[in-house]
């Protein structure tokens, strides 16, 4: 399939202006098929242009050290079969492994295109203990994806229970607004029941 874009770069600002661009951000230690999954949703349901995969250096949330950089970046080239999900290494080129850092950093140099945060609801669950989140979510609107069977989770959700956001749950694909202020929550009748963790322990079990 011929590539539509190419991996952005800090210096490719232009040609990304009035895009959507989802970012699915993480240590991809390793990649696997539920980033692929929620990738495809996301572009489908929020009508997206392209989504970016930051492979981030370190997660500063996780002790464990992860393999190298350009390991995680080949490991999710080689996974990915659609020329709108790009693998790209800017946290690397901003110098940043915090979210927020981050976010603030590509809006510096993407002024004119509109991002969205995608994520599953592990990281939903947990984003109250990321650094500056109450800050984070007035740069950048997100997307929760979760199970259908998981509403009561989204209902119960710390995020969801915070109400200076405006809570939206996405029933069919639609052209939505990418605002900061905005929560979407994607409710899917079948996901990836896989995680990095799992394919890592299993990886060392097989080992032994």
């Amino acid at each position: 399939m011929p590539a539509l874009f190419h991996p952005p770069n800090l210096l490719d600002s232009p040609k990304w202006a009035g895009l959507r661009v989802g970012i699915l951000g993480g240590s991809f230690n390793p990649p696997h098929e539920g980033h692929v999954h929620i990738s495809l949703s996301a572009l489908k349901g929020l009508k997206l242009d392209a989504v970016w995969w930051l492979v981030t250096p370190q997660n500063p949330l996780k002790e464990e050290k992860p393999l190298a950089l350009e390991e995680r970046m080949r490991l999710s080239q080689n996974l990915i079969f659609h020329p709108k999900i790009l693998v790209s290494d800017l946290e690397r080129q901003l110098g940043t492994t915090i979210t927020y850092d981050t976010i603030k950093g590509l809006k510096a140099h993407y002024p004119k295109t509109d991002f969205v945060w995608i994520s599953g609801m592990d990281n939903a669950h947990s984003l109250h203990k990321w650094h500056h989140w109450q800050d984070l979510l007035r740069e950048i609107p997100m997307v929760h994806l979760s199970r259908k069977t998981g509403r009561s989770l989204v209902q119960h959700c710390p995020l969801r229970l915070y109400t200076r956001q405006k809570h939206v749950f996405v029933t069919k694909a639609a052209r939505f607004p990418l605002n900061p202020g905005l929560t979407y929550w994607m409710l899917q009748k079948k996901m990836v029941n896989i995680s990095s963790s799992e394919i890592r322990e299993n990886g060392s079990k097989t080992a032994h």
